[in-house]
């Protein structure tokens, strides 16, 4: 039953996609979807405490990131402009979490090096997305924006924090692990 839930809060934003016209975030929205299947038939993934939460997260970042791309309402400049930010730290956190658990599950790389690895893949697909989003516009041959840099740094401030979160917690699981009983 999880698992019809889970598919229709993909389905609801992906038809508000397609029925607003911004095609451009269907991309995002496949591998999404198809990065939570994925996951969800690895055992490791299945029986982790936080795989609700985290299926959660993912789609629920999916219909912020249709709320804001979609404009659905219309915000001053500077709240348009702390949505932008707040996305593309949302996008690191998210798609960060989600190279670290296939780096974790799937290649079964210890906590750290996952975590480096997730955080270097999802900063050079940042870039990658900057220049699809470019030659989406027909800018590709101007090079990036100063919008693509702001895009490019909030989605490195947002690996800090994916980072130290992650850091810690796997810190804490270690320090906690190698206890002594009393």
């Amino acid at each position: 039953m999880a698992g019809v839930f889970l598919v229709l809060l993909w389905t609801l934003p992906v038809l508000a996609i397609l029925l607003t016209g911004h095609h451009y975030i269907l991309p995002y929205a496949a591998v999404l979807g198809g990065i939570l299947v994925g996951l969800a038939r690895v055992p490791g993934y299945r029986q982790h405490p936080g795989r609700r939460t985290y299926d959660l997260l993912f789609l629920a970042y999916l219909w912020a990131v249709v709320l804001v791309r979609c404009r659905p309402f219309r915000w001053s400049a500077p709240v348009e402009f702390a949505l932008n930010m707040a996305e593309h730290i949302g996008f690191a956190l998210v798609i960060g979490l989600v190279f670290y658990l296939v780096f974790l599950l799937f290649v079964r790389w210890p906590p750290r090096q996952a975590l480096i690895s997730g955080l270097v893949c999802f900063n050079v697909l940042g870039v990658g997305i900057e220049l699809y989003q470019d030659a989406w516009s027909g800018d590709i041959l101007q090079g990036f924006d100063t919008d693509a840099w702001k895009d490019m740094a909030m989605n490195m401030v947002g690996s800090v924090i994916l980072f130290m979160i992650l850091h810690r917690s796997s810190g804490t699981v270690r320090s906690t692990a190698n206890r002594t009983p009393a």
